[in-house]
This record gives C-alpha cells, structure tokens and sequence, in this order.
C-alpha cells in the first residue's frame, strides 16, 4: 500500500471514530445511549430475584381457554414467574382468564376492565404468587389503579398501575398494550401519567416500540427513563425480529435491577405472537 493510500484509511478511519463518538456523546446527552445497539447497559446477574413478566397472549378467549393442551402450556410457563401480567384477554364472560387461573392455584388473579373504543374489548390480567419463587419475601398486592375508562380517551386501551409490597420493599408496576397506529400519541401521554420521581416504578407491556410502528432511538418518550429490553431484541414468534414488548425503569428501581430475560423456548405462533418477557429485581431496599 503506497503512503497516500495509507493516509486515506488514516483518515476514513479517523472519521468513523469521530462520527461514532458523536452519536454516543449526543445519545447520553438525550438519555438515549442507554437505548442504542453498540452494548447492553443492563446486563443481567447471578442471584436471586423477584421476578416480574409480561406477556400479550394474542387474543386470548374461550377459543383458546378450550384447548387444554394449549391452557397447560401457558400455565407451566407462567409458573417460573412471581408476577406477571397477561395482555389481549378478549372473553367478555371472563371464563376464560378463570379457567387460566384455576390451573395456578398457587397464585392470586385479578383482573382489569374491559377496554377498548370498538367491539375488540380487551383487559389485563395479573397473576403473582405469595411467596417469591427466588427471594422468599412475601408479596402483597398493596394498590390497584385501573385507568378504565379514562375521560380523556387517550389511549385504546387505558393502562393499568399495580402496586405490590416484598416484605418492606414496595414498587408499582405499570401496564399498557399500545395501539400500533397511535404508538408516539400513546407514550407520550403515559409518559405524562407516570412520574419517574414517585418511588420504584416499572413500565412493562406490549408498547409496539419498535420496526414500523416506532423508532426508539429517534424519539423522545421516556428518554430519563432505562429501557432495559434493548431495540435490537426480538419479542415477536413471528419472522420479523422487533421489539415490541419492553420494561422500562426509572432510576429508582434501577438500582434494585438485578436480570432480564425473553422466555422463546415451548412458545409457537399457535400460543400467541408474542414472547414472555421479564425482569427481576433485587429487592433489598427498605421503606
């Protein structure tokens, strides 16, 4: 290589450098370095953790709720977590989430009502357990806020904050399955509902963040926040790879954050569109 071709890559590599230094600095800045692709801020750790999941069943009703084989396997999966909230309960009658349920003895259900501005009404559902799996602290279900029906109408499907107590620690956990074609409108207004400065809080749902619904990295919704699944995860059955599910944390429950993970083993197109995801925390803090 002569020396004026050594000085050129000299000098595209110098500019690389520089153009990836300025979008790291200018991400940190905004708050969205902790979103990018380049590292995982938010690595997970050994140890025990109360575990809290999330998981869009995709239409769940009667239909599915009669299929028995179908009705166990969510219920061994659901079984490896202390809370988890479940997304698309479609059953007007509310069978089919009891039947769900009836397989889970070991755990308390509740469920929200019905949303949603056409027939397609929808509601949350949140199973968790007394004792946790991993910590041994004992769970309670302090608060219950269902936002349903919000007299503002901002969202199709109103979300839903549930406090919980771990012996002396408390947090509340925040529920909302996003409207694909409103998806910006949607967090911004959660983002004004939610405050990041009022305890331990964590957002978890299917907010759709991802692929053609929502650029992460371009927008502003809860940048002071830590989005702990990163963009570049894969939560869909489907082919496509998006995030669509995420948890998201403000700094106070970040620093009880311990591990997170995408359940995908033993989860078919047939159980739903959607993977199971979830995020432990290490529940250590005193009120």
């Amino acid at each position: 290589m002569n020396a004026k071709a050594k000085i050129t890559v000299k000098g595209m590599i110098l500019v690389v450098s520089i153009a990836l230094f300025v979008w790291y600095a200018f991400g940190s800045l905004t708050g969205n370095a902790t979103r990018g692709p380049l590292q995982d801020p938010y690595p997970s750790r050994d140890g025990p953790a109360l575990t809290v999941a999330h998981w869009n069943l995709d239409v769940f009703g009667v239909t599915k709720a009669g299929q028995e084989t179908l009705l166990q396997d969510y219920a061994s999966l659901i079984d490896d977590f202390d809370i988890i909230f479940i997304q698309e309960i479609r059953d007007k009658g509310g069978s089919a989430f009891q039947a769900l349920c009836a397989l889970l003895p070991q755990y308390a259900c509740k469920v929200s009502n019905r949303a949603g501005r056409s027939s397609n009404k929808e509601q949350y559902g949140v199973l968790y357990r007394s004792i946790s799996l991993e910590t041994g602290k004992t769970i309670r279900l302090v608060d219950w806020h269902d936002y349903t029906p919000d007299p503002q109408d901002r969202w199709e499907r109103p979300p839903l904050a549930v406090t919980f107590s771990a012996d002396d620690y408390i947090f509340t956990a925040y529920t909302l399955h996003v409207k694909p074609a409103a998806v910006q409108q949607e967090l911004a207004d959660f983002e004004n509902l939610v405050t990041d400065d009022d305890g331990n809080i964590l957002l978890i749902g299917d907010f759709n963040a991802d692929c053609t619904y929502y650029t992460p990295e371009q927008e502003k919704e809860f940048d002071r926040w830590h989005w702990i699944m990163r963009d570049t995860a894969d939560t869909t059955v489907a082919q496509s790879s998006c995030a669509y599910d995420r948890a998201n944390m403000n700094d106070e429950a970040l620093e009880e954050y311990r591990k997170k993970g995408i359940v995908t083993i033993g989860i078919t197109e047939a159980h739903s569109d959607h993977y199971l995801v979830w995020v432990g925390l290490e529940p250590e803090e005193t009120i």
